[in-house]
């Protein structure tokens, strides 16, 4: 499989590709381009990718959520889609902010595993229901009510939504993993304290 959308050709790096080059990477990624394909393949569309990115970025650095929630929402989107590319990157980085190898394989279980605690539980439960459709039973909301606040709630259901279209676009685009991705790919998420 290779990807539908190539990366792009460095006679078309321009700034505006550079700049997504060196989104996360920083000069050495502007000069030299990124080592992530998916870096790559969105840089033909520079001012999606800063979007999307900017975005992301939020999810990850800015948002309510810990990092571990925020891995084990992509996880559970990348296992709801068969997303490979997201599920090979974020299963590293869910390790890398200490989320144990029997959760990892928990997550494609879901809600129902017996690992989860009641917040983890719901957590996978919200990307369940988001991915449905967005309808929350009462009873869910009712519980989410009782263990997160209103801004976490809302940042569960964008994060959820967020992640869904970028397993979207990683599946349609075809998008490779790296050979040596776990050279170059971290958890880029906040440190939990």
């Amino acid at each position: 499989m290779a990807n539908r959308i190539s990366p792009l050709p460095r006679e078309e790096w321009d700034e505006a590709a550079r700049d997504i080059f060196a989104y996360w990477e920083g000069d050495e990624a502007r000069q030299n381009g990124s080592r992530s394909n998916t870096m790559m393949v969105f840089a033909n569309h520079p001012a999606l990718a800063k979007a999307s990115l900017d975005l992301g970025r939020y999810f990850m650095l800015e948002s309510t959520l810990s990092a571990r929630q925020i891995k084990l929402i992509i996880l559970r989107v990348a296992h709801r889609y068969n997303s490979v590319y997201q599920w090979t990157h974020n299963s590293l980085g869910a390790r890398q902010v200490g989320i144990s190898e029997a959760e990892i394989e928990a997550v494609k279980a879901g809600p129902s595993a017996p690992e989860w605690s009641r917040e983890d539980r719901l957590l996978l439960e919200v990307v369940d229901a988001t991915n449905a459709g967005g309808r929350f039973s009462d009873a869910l909301w009712q519980d989410l009510s009782a263990v997160f606040d209103k801004r976490q709630i809302m940042d569960l259901i964008q994060a959820a939504g967020y992640f869904t279209t970028t397993a979207w676009m990683l599946i349609a685009l075809e998008v490779e993993v790296e050979p040596d991705f776990a050279e170059f790919s971290r958890n880029r998420a906040k440190q939990d304290d």
